[in-house]
């Protein structure tokens, strides 16, 4: 199984896994252009893309399906209250599905899971083939109870981390937003991405911190708070702007 994290953070989401030929885009938040270009630094190409699976209806991660649906003919599986927020969708292409049902493309499996995020119904995912299983695991709200079980029934995750409190705290969003992204149905800091991994996810072959504030965070500060939290390993984090590609699960 092969990923590249394409683009991650408020800017845009894109996510590439591929499985013997069989590829899945989770969101996408930035151009086709972009995703075409990125997967082709790495010698990958949509031509094994069988999908475009959409989290939740926030601009970041749904902004361009319109665009992958008219110039690339891709079909698009998303949930029905996304519709609203994509003005030029073409409902021909598109495949509504439930939070609770399982997408099934050749031999690879994306299945949601529930997330608190502040976009109901809004969706992390596990990607499996029949060798490994992948999370994705951004826009979580809080530690909700679901997510131990999840890290620890997967080979490797894509894990939220999003924010440093001080930095979010001592920075220039107002209060409200604070509130937001701290709140229940915000974000993960990286405190507590760090707790989860170290409590639940110690078998994980790798780990990727994805979605961290360009404002509230930093790449370094992310890392730090890893290290000191977990104590070993050494975590992939994922690029505001360019692709992040990550080790193959074999």
């Amino acid at each position: 199984m092969d990923v590249l994290v394409l683009q991650s953070g408020s800017r845009g989401n894109s996510v590439y896994v591929e499985s013997n030929g069989v590829a899945v885009l989770i969101d996408a938040g930035i151009s086709a252009r972009q995703v075409q270009v990125r997967l082709s630094e790495y010698g990958k190409s949509l031509d094994a893309v069988r999908a475009v699976v959409i989290s939740h209806r926030h601009r970041d991660h749904i902004g361009h399906v319109g665009v992958y649906q008219r110039r690339l003919r891709l079909p698009v599986f998303m949930t029905e209250d996304g519709c609203d927020v994509v003005p030029d969708l073409d409902e021909t292409t598109c495949h509504f599905f439930r939070p609770d049902q399982q997408l099934q493309f050749e031999h690879l499996r994306v299945e949601p899971v529930l997330t608190p995020h502040d976009a109901p119904p809004s969706l992390a995912f596990v990607v499996s083939d029949e060798k490994h299983r992948l999370a994705i695991l951004t826009d979580l709200g809080h530690p909700f109870s679901q997510l131990p079980a999840i890290l620890a029934s997967v080979d490797a995750a894509i894990l939220e981390s999003n924010y440093d409190p001080v930095l979010l705290s001592e920075g220039d969003y107002p209060r409200w937003l604070q509130d937001r992204i701290r709140g229940p149905g915000g974000h993960l800091s990286n405190k507590e991405a760090a707790l989860l991994v170290k409590n639940h996810g110690k078998h994980l072959r790798w780990i990727c911190l994805a979605h961290l504030s360009q404002h509230n965070n930093t790449p370094e500060v992310a890392y730090q708070t890893y290290r000191r939290v977990v104590g070993n390993g050494e975590p992939f984090i994922a690029d505001y702007f360019s692709a992040t590609p990550l080790p193959s699960l074999r």
